[in-house]
């Protein structure tokens, strides 16, 4: 699933928008859907999330507005999906975009990951690692 907050006129907003967007998730498939799968013997269901801020391209294969697939594209997209690959079951992943908007009140609730042996790879043009927080529940 994707989903993205455009930003047009507030830079902040949708920073604070995703965040609590993937908390609701998290929370509904573990409070709602779970629930109701186990009093059918169905296993849990999981979600990992990965959040990340920047331009992207919303592009549409064909004339036909109601029967073109539509895609969104771009570095943005890219580095999401791989936060996300990083996730466990339920975690809630944003990179340091993400986090440097969110609200001052919002941000005590993530921590810094440190990541071992390499796991993850994606640097910044100046050649820094990229940070990337997790959701403490």
């Amino acid at each position: 699933m994707i989903g993205y907050f455009v930003a047009e006129e507030n830079q902040l907003q949708p920073a604070d928008d995703a965040v609590l967007c993937a908390k609701s998730l998290v929370s509904v498939i573990q409070k709602g859907i779970n629930p109701i799968l186990n009093q059918y013997d169905y296993p849990d269901l999981a979600i990992k999330i990965g959040i990340d801020y920047g331009e992207n391209m919303i592009v549409r294969y064909g004339a036909d507005a109601k029967k073109s697939h539509v895609d969104i594209l771009g570095p943005t997209m890219n580095i999401a999906a791989k936060i996300q690959s990083m996730a466990k079951a339920n975690q809630i992943l944003v990179g340091d975009d993400v986090y440097t908007r969110i609200h001052p009140s919002i941000q005590p609730a993530f921590e810094k990951l440190v990541w071992k042996n390499n796991e993850w790879k994606y640097h910044r043009s100046t050649g820094e690692l990229y940070p990337v927080y997790t959701y403490l529940d």
